[in-house]
């Protein structure tokens, strides 16, 4: 099983990263949505830190959100704007994974 990371944006800061745009469906109406856009850093081994330490996994902060910057932003060197952190839910086992084999049916007579 893959690793889940779960990431948490603050909400005062939500605002800085909440794009609206608009599409026109197919009948004809103009429709208007919002979502959040962010980007999801990795960060390096040595800056990740582990919050929560249990016999079966752990959880790490291996990431940080920030609002995109465009192309000039990058330019003038703006200031980055973290908006959030992600946090990875690692099995120490390699995986939640059943130690029993399934006990399901096997049906051999498939078409394909």
């Amino acid at each position: 099983m893959a690793n889940a990371i779960k990431v948490s944006v603050d909400a005062d800061k939500a605002r800085e990263i909440l794009v609206k745009s608009t599409y026109t469906t197919k009948d004809g109406r103009e429709v208007e949505v919002q979502k959040l856009e962010f980007e999801l850093i990795e960060k390096k081994d040595e800056s990740k830190k582990v919050v929560y330490d249990s016999e079966k996994f752990q959880l790490v902060k291996t990431h940080f959100a920030v609002k995109p910057q465009t192309k000039e932003e990058r330019a003038a060197k703006a200031e980055t704007v973290f908006v959030g952190e992600g946090t990875t839910l690692v099995w120490k086992d390699g995986g939640r994974t059943n130690p029993t084999p399934s006990k399901a049916p096997v049906n051999d007579d498939l078409p394909f």
